[in-house]
């Protein structure tokens, strides 16, 4: 897992691609200059795949190596959350989302729910059809603690790795990569995928490729869909020696 591993480091460290469904490129968006959030909630490890909730108050995000650098982790790569009370407040000091959501194993990439009430990951922990899996765990509210992650199952997940898991504002499409499958559509090293179903109480669908529109016949990865669901955010690698320190 390490040359995965290193290979996100790089593509956290782009600026992502920004591509409509169409496949032409959305003017529309002015991104600021980026602001480091500071030592509050960044520290000497490696904070990657931030995902912010609907209401801008909880800023979910894995830690790679977390037991090593930041106490209180459980595994290799640990899923935290900051909060704030208003969207003018600072972020507080981060908090690990515990023993049940959170392995002696890989845990990253968290999505939260436009609720708030379900959170989708990957992890390469026991359990799993592959070599990284899509887990979902879920809480009945806000307040409430998150329950035992479920594996999204096997019409999801496959024997490679699935992972970077982005659920859509209606929470009707799950889009995520897939490294090195065997999956009929295939058109890189890594693609993107999406599963979709009809109801929040229907299962998921088998997983279709976007196409190659977006993917490429290299890697594509980190989809991040808008919330009216018309525009997808994607990241693509850059050399490992032209990027600087990925720390906090």
């Amino acid at each position: 897992m390490s040359s995965k591993t290193s290979l996100k480091m790089c593509l956290l460290t782009v600026l992502i691609l920004l591509i409509s469904l169409t496949g032409s490129a959305n003017a529309d968006y002015i991104l600021g200059t980026p602001t480091n959030l500071g030592p509050t909630v960044n520290s000497a490890s490696n904070e990657q795949a931030p995902n912010i909730s609907a209401d801008g108050l909880e800023l979910y995000f894995s830690d790679y190596q977390g037991a090593q650098y930041r106490s209180g982790g459980y595994g290799r790569s640990d899923i935290w959350v900051t909060t704030r009370q208003s969207k003018d407040d600072p972020w507080g000091v981060p908090v690990n989302l515990g023993s049940v959501v959170n392995s002696s194993a890989t845990d990253e990439h968290p999505s939260i729910s436009d609720d708030g009430l379900s959170l989708y990951f990957g992890s390469n922990r026991s359990g799993g059809a592959g070599a990284e899996d899509l887990w979902v765990t879920t809480r009945e509210t806000k307040d409430s603690p998150w329950g035992e992650p479920v594996n999204l199952g096997s019409t999801v997940n496959s024997t490679y790795p699935d992972w970077e898991p982005d659920i859509s504002a209606d929470g009707l499409s799950l889009y995520f990569a897939d490294y090195l499958s065997p999956r009929p559509g295939g058109h890189g090293e890594w693609d993107i995928y999406v599963t979709s179903r009809s109801t929040l109480s229907d299962p998921w669908s088998d997983p279709v490729n976007i196409g190659p529109t977006v993917n490429s016949s290299g890697i594509d990865a980190g989809a991040d869909i808008s919330a009216d669901g018309l525009t997808l955010f994607l990241a693509l690698p850059v050399p490992a020696d032209s990027v600087g320190p990925t720390s906090g």
